[in-house]
């Protein structure tokens, strides 16, 4: 706390004695430069309404005596479009000749950042640029412009992809009609996944017909797809109307699948992620 008030004392002094731009002069001689660097830029987390992500300030203060800021702001663009920007007036402070990180939590919409994606191929990267600027919490320092700038690349998971084959009639008795649904599911990334606990329900000209779950979960490799089939069973004495004209005419056509399963991965931002499907041909 001595040392602060020293600090300021000798500010002071210098303001009068001197003019403005000695005083800049004598500052310069007296305080080093501080600086700012970006540390990291990482996907955190993933869902279909936004992609969070974590941006991470490095501050360090060369001086012998601690620096308080009094906020920052930041601008983000990936792929040359600006989808980011912020500033906060919260401050924190520096310890002498140390180091200190700053976190920065960020949020884009899915939408947004898979339209990015979709543009640049497979790789499942963008190209992001970072400018920042920290405001240090003292008028007569503020000739220290503490800024970063930096460019680079950041990895942003897919979710699978999905897509459906024919309903086709496996078994027909006097009591049970049995059928089938292939699910087709695609890892787009470079990274494997296994998707597990996946549920679903049936529904056919409105009316909901049958529930399941496929217990075995499925191993994805980076890039992999695979077919799942999707068993199902109906009582002939519970069908309703509409369902036994679909079977009478063979036009399977008026049904639906709502249904959901669970990303787990590597990858921070896919675990345990749960991805809901609905499909109605």
């Amino acid at each position: 706390m001595k040392r602060v008030w020293n600090f300021s004392l000798f500010v002071v002094l210098l303001a009068l004695l001197s003019g403005c731009e000695q005083l800049n002069q004598q500052l310069k001689n007296v305080v080093k430069e501080p600086s700012v660097s970006v540390q990291n830029l990482s996907v955190t987390g993933l869902n279909l309404d936004s992609v969070n992500l974590l941006l991470r300030l490095k501050v360090s203060n060369p001086n012998d005596f601690k620096l308080a800021l009094a906020g920052y702001d930041y601008q983000i663009k990936f792929n040359n479009k600006e989808l980011l920007k912020g500033e906060t007036c919260e401050g924190f402070s520096v310890p002498a000749a140390a180091a200190s990180s700053v976190d920065v939590p960020l949020t884009i919409g899915f939408n947004q950042v898979m339209d990015l994606l979709n543009q640049v191929g497979d790789d499942n990267q963008l190209n992001y640029e970072v400018n920042a600027n920290m405001r240090l919490d003292a008028p007569v320092l503020n000739l220290f412009a503490i800024n970063t700038h930096k460019k680079g690349d950041i990895t942003v998971p897919k979710l699978p992809e999905v897509s459906f084959g024919e309903l086709k009639v496996k078994n027909m008795s006097f009591t049970e009609a049995s059928f089938e649904l292939a699910m087709s599911i695609t890892n787009p990334n470079s990274f494997g996944v296994n998707l597990k606990d996946l549920d679903y329900q049936f529904s056919m000209g409105g009316e909901k017909w049958f529930s399941g779950a496929i217990e075995q979960g499925v191993n994805l490799a980076e890039k992999q797809t695979t077919t799942v089939k999707i068993p199902v069973s109906v009582s002939i004495m519970k069908m309703g109307s509409s369902v036994l004209n679909a079977i009478t005419k063979g036009d399977f056509s008026d049904y639906s699948l709502d249904a959901s399963f669970v990303v787990d991965s590597p990858y921070p931002a896919l675990k345990n992620l749960k991805v809901p499907i609905h499909y109605a041909p």
